[in-house]
């Protein structure tokens, strides 16, 4: 499946370097000559879920 055709499925615009960034795992990128990984992506994600988590509880 390529990026056009899962854009379209999904209903977003995707950009294709982020998209592959978002995939390629640490490990993956090690091994293959230290290209750029998923791990500052995961690390925003992981503080946006947990400033969300956090606004929605509280405003319980």
């Amino acid at each position: 499946m390529n990026v056009d055709v899962l854009s379209n499925r999904l209903g977003v615009d995707i950009e294709p370097q982020l998209l592959e960034l978002a995939l390629t795992h640490r490990s993956y990128a090690y091994e293959n000559g230290n290209t750029p990984n998923n791990e500052r992506l995961e690390f925003l994600g992981d503080s946006v879920l947990g400033f969300v988590v956090t606004a929605h509880i509280h405003d319980l």
